[in-house]
């Protein structure tokens, strides 16, 4: 019996459920702020015939619109890439971030 308590306490904490440290960026914030960078960087290469110029816009206005700065964001950056699974999480709430806005634009046209 004393061997099955310490062989649960081993798996237990082995575990890769690492706690996210209170400084940095919610998974929520995550997806948000990639998106934004996602679109700005996207949009650079395409030639606007609107008078908006994605050009211009910096990464200190990016982190100002999020309420960040460039250090929350590399610690968050870090610890998600330290866990990928999370990470995965991230990517696909901004696909459905993107699939969302794409349906928006097609019932829009229609």
């Amino acid at each position: 019996m004393r061997n099955l308590y310490i062989v649960v306490l081993i798996c237990l904490s082995c575990g890769s459920n690492e706690q996210a440290p209170e400084d940095i960026m919610t998974q929520d914030q995550m997806i948000e702020f990639l998106f934004d960078v996602n679109l700005i960087n996207s949009s650079r290469g395409f030639i606007s015939k609107s008078d908006n110029n994605y050009f211009m816009v910096r990464d200190t206005m990016l982190f100002r619109k999020h309420a960040i700065d460039c250090l929350k964001f590399v610690r968050s950056n870090n610890f998600y890439t330290k866990n990928p699974k999370l990470y995965m999480e991230i990517y696909e709430g901004i696909d459905k971030k993107i699939k969302f806005i794409k349906d928006s634009l097609n019932n829009v046209k229609k």
